[in-house]
């Protein structure tokens, strides 16, 4: 199997994430914005996938999380056959074992920070006491340099760095095996940018992380290097992120 990588993968490393003859269309007859013939990606690589805005890396995304489906094709997840799972067996999945941090954090405002993070867990339906619970959250936030006291604060009472940090807590609460990260420095300098980065590979070192960027100075803080230019073969490719949110409502997943 082809994959992108500048460095060679050790081949008896599981396989967090196995792409075969993907397509995705948003329409039924049209061109798909996503045609990958195959890639791969071991359990616990950090892989840096980077393109240009509107070049597919949000449909392929929402695609490895589930909220989309293939129109062809498949996505294997964890050595699970999780394309073909049905939606309510996806979306289980994903909440046990696909941690997500958004470009714009997603974070319920009128929520504290503990009901926010506290939610995942809930639709995880993990099996821990509120003790153990609140002990791991205390532990992520100190881990993620965040007081104790932010727990009982609304998150939209948050700084932008707060948020962000509040994010990277609610995708780890359940020890996802996955971590996907979409464009979560795109607001912050050069300074605040270096600091969450290395913060980020700390806390998620345990996890396979894909982190999507259209910034090609994040290369450095990875080893291996994806182009969806080079992974996405579509002829169509210039619609492929625009139609998300349209298509995203028309699925009733919004």
């Amino acid at each position: 199997m082809s994959t992108i990588n500048n460095n060679n993968t050790p081949s008896q490393l599981k396989t967090a994430i196995e792409v075969s003859n993907l397509q995705f269309s948003y329409a039924k007859e049209s061109a798909p914005v996503i045609d990958i013939a195959s890639w791969q990606v071991s359990q616990g690589e950090h892989v840096f996938l980077s393109g240009p805005s509107g070049s597919g890396k949000s449909t392929l995304l929402n695609l490895l999380c589930g909220t989309l489906t293939p129109t062809r094709g498949s996505i294997a997840l964890l050595e699970q056959p999780f394309s073909s799972l049905s939606n309510r067996q996806r979306d289980k999945f994903r909440a046990r074992n696909i941690g997500v941090v958004f470009q714009q954090f997603n974070l319920i405002p009128y929520l504290s920070v503990a009901q926010n993070i506290n939610a995942a867990a809930y639709f995880a339906s993990a099996d821990t006491s509120k003790k153990d619970n609140d002990a791991k959250i205390h532990h992520l936030l100190d881990r993620l340099q965040l007081p104790s006291q932010v727990l009982h604060a609304k998150a939209d009472a948050l700084s932008i760095g707060q948020q962000q940090r509040v994010a990277i807590a609610r995708a780890l609460i359940n020890d996802p095996q996955l971590l996907v990260v979409d464009e979560p420095t795109s607001a912050l300098d050069t300074d605040a940018r270096d600091s969450f980065m290395s913060l980020l590979k700390e806390v998620a070192a345990q996890s396979t992380m894909i982190f999507v960027s259209h910034d090609k100075a994040m290369e450095s803080y990875f080893d291996r290097h994806c182009s969806i230019n080079d992974l996405n073969q579509s002829s169509n490719i210039e619609q492929a992120d625009s139609k998300y949110a349209t298509a995203e409502q028309a699925q009733g997943r919004g």
